[in-house]
């Protein structure tokens, strides 16, 4: 628990700026936190991304195969509304963080 001389208290992490400054005094009182990702995040994800890649070329051959036309249909409309989700989303977060113009009012 970080501890403020000036103020003489202790102060839960949660309730501290993210810099670690007393939130009365301004002090610094605590260590900043680490945020960045785990390297074991990113492998599950390049492993996931693999997977699901090869998903795809399975669902591509069963459907040259001759599979069913109404699953052909719903794969590719879920798959169009999982990108155009994330590219909205994408697009969104670029917008807050003031990488990307928004549009002239």
């Amino acid at each position: 628990m970080p501890w403020c001389d000036d103020c003489a208290k202790f102060w839960n992490p949660n309730s501290m700026p993210p810099d670690g400054t007393c939130p009365t005094c301004g002090q610094v009182i605590a260590d900043v936190p680490d945020t960045a990702v785990p390297w074991h995040f990113w492998l599950l994800l390049g492993v996931l991304v693999l997977y699901l890649g090869w998903r795809v070329v399975q669902g591509v051959q069963w459907l040259a195969d001759g599979g069913s036309p109404f699953w052909a249909i719903t794969s590719i409309a879920v798959t169009a509304a999982a990108i155009g989700g994330f590219v909205w989303w994408w697009l969104r977060r670029r917008r807050a963080a003031g990488d990307a113009p928004g549009p002239t009012e």
